[in-house]
């Protein structure tokens, strides 16, 4: 029993080595064996080790280094992820819309779609060959540039299960209760997550040197408003669903109502269905999506002194910094990296949104946190998916690399 226990730990010990050194690749690209050593604090020797092995599976791979200006003769041979090892999809169902980016191990895109498709009526079978359909476009486009797909990621508009395999409910559908991940896994031969698109976006920064350590939130705002949480390494999956639901937290009892069903959410004020209504002087939420282009003209008309176009700018603010004054209240204040079309209006809306997180926290602790714009919500979407993707690979291999078995 103690030997069983003792190899168990052995290759516990191993694998973890081996993950540190896979995620100092993914953060700084190309190294060198003293370099993987230095930042993983383990021994040269070891390190070496490690890498060898990894470069024999074919999950490393050798490249030449481009900086020669300290040396003489051929350049030396650094250390970098192979492509090749896997290729990895992520997939977003939206209103209106499906998209999808295929990557390499490496993380390099191979192939970007995207289609305008009105997926309300469609089941769970519907969807399933709508994104297996998407799957292959893709592949075909990478022009053998791809191997077979090893990891899928489907990021949803709504709610999905705490199992990742499902969507219990999105705007962009009539039907709930949808299972995904297995009969997609069954076509196409690659396993499946299926994960809220906001909750994912903290993924994106997961190999970005200035969040390493970094607690902080995602927070978008446009067709809805969605929060994503990194707390303590870790970005927040929640037990019964993956969303976190900021946009449906209460702001006004019984105010206007939401794309939910209930009234008075933060969506209900701040997303861009919420502004636009205000703006209009209608109660009714718009069966189409608003266009980023119209976000981008009622601000301009705000900032040319439309008194219903400011208002709606400004109770949009309010509501977003009265949630994050709850939250901050929770939890410690955070950095916002805010995306979606309300960042075309941020100087219309950052500062009622630090008076809201001034009105509502406890000693209007946050109200100077720091504000980080994205302005491209569908790249940080496909980065933080395929970065989930990429890392459960990473995971995959630094326990069941076949020939990874030197001590470390």
């Amino acid at each position: 029993m103690l030997s069983r226990l003792a190899k168990t730990d052995a290759e516990t010990v191993r694998a973890h080595n081996r993950l540190a050194v896979l995620d100092h690749l993914r953060r700084v690209s190309v190294s060198t064996r003293k370099s993987v050593s230095e930042a993983t604090g383990l021994s040269v020797s070891a390190s070496s080790a490690i890498s060898a092995s990894l470069l024999r599976c074919g999950i490393l791979e050798e490249v030449e280094e481009d900086d020669r200006s300290n040396r003489r003769g051929r350049p030396g041979k650094g250390l970098g992820l192979s492509g090749g090892a896997a290729c990895v999809a992520a997939l977003k169902l939206a209103v209106g819309e499906v998209s999808g980016r295929l990557s390499d191990y490496a993380g390099r895109p191979l192939a970007e779609i995207r289609r305008e498709v009105d997926i309300a009526s469609h089941d769970g079978a519907a969807l399933v060959m709508l994104l297996a359909d998407l799957c292959g476009a893709l592949r075909s486009q990478a022009q053998g540039r791809s191997r077979p797909l090893d990891k899928v990621v489907v990021a949803v508009q709504g709610k999905t299960d705490s199992g990742l395999s499902g969507i219990v409910w999105s705007p962009a559908l009539r039907h709930r209760d949808i299972e995904i991940a297995a009969p997609l896994t069954a076509r196409l031969g690659a396993e499946v997550s299926v994960l809220n698109d906001c909750s994912v976006m903290p993924e994106a920064f997961r190999w970005q040197p200035d969040f390493a350590g970094l607690d902080f939130a995602t927070l978008f705002v446009g067709f809805g408003v969605g929060m994503g949480l990194q707390i303590s390494g870790e970005t927040f999956q929640g037990k019964r669903s993956s969303a976190v639901e900021f946009g449906h937290i209460n702001h006004v009892p019984g105010g206007a109502l939401c794309r939910c069903g209930n009234r008075g959410c933060v969506e209900a004020y701040a997303s861009d269905y919420a502004i636009w209504r205000r703006a209009k002087g209608t109660d009714e939420i718009a069966a189409r999506r608003i266009r980023d282009e119209e976000i981008h003209a009622l601000a301009e008309a705000a900032r040319a002194g439309d008194a219903a176009a400011a208002t709606a700018f400004e109770e949009a603010g309010i509501a977003i910094g009265y949630g994050l004054g709850r939250v901050f209240t929770m939890i410690d204040p955070l950095p916002i990296v805010l995306t979606g079309s309300g960042v075309q209006a941020i100087d219309r809306l950052e500062p009622v949104i630090r008076r809201g997180i001034a009105e509502s926290a406890v000693d209007g602790l946050g109200a100077d946190t720091p504000l980080i714009l994205e302005e491209d919500t569908d790249a940080l979407v496909f980065d933080a998916a395929t970065a989930y993707a990429l890392a459960a690979l990473d995971k995959g291999f630094s326990r069941s690399a076949p020939e990874a078995t030197e001590a470390a």
